[in-house]
């Protein structure tokens, strides 16, 4: 299958936003797919604490994520992709 630059980058974001709300679970306990969830972290916390939490995150672990990517075949990235579909981290 052949995927223009645009199509690449395209995934590639989604795919890192996904890993981020996977680390965001690892790290905080807060299920970012379920509305409960986020009904929960949005009553426990302020949303400056949120959005702290998130630049945490960002801080810590995006240059490991984009080399990650970055090192991917397109048959490695649709698998990831295919992976976080079946768990319903994203929509394709």
């Amino acid at each position: 299958m052949y995927w223009t630059d645009e199509r690449i980058k395209t995934y590639q974001a989604k795919i890192k936003g996904a890993w981020y709300i996977k680390k965001f679970y690892t790290n905080y306990h807060y299920d970012l797919r379920k509305p409960e969830d986020k009904v929960r972290l949005y009553r426990n916390m302020d949303p400056k604490q949120v959005k702290k939490y998130f630049d945490d995150l960002m801080d810590n672990y995006d240059d490991e994520f984009m080399t990650t990517l970055n090192k991917m075949s397109t048959d490695e990235l649709f698998e990831e992709l295919q992976s976080l579909q079946l768990d319903k981290y994203i929509d394709i």
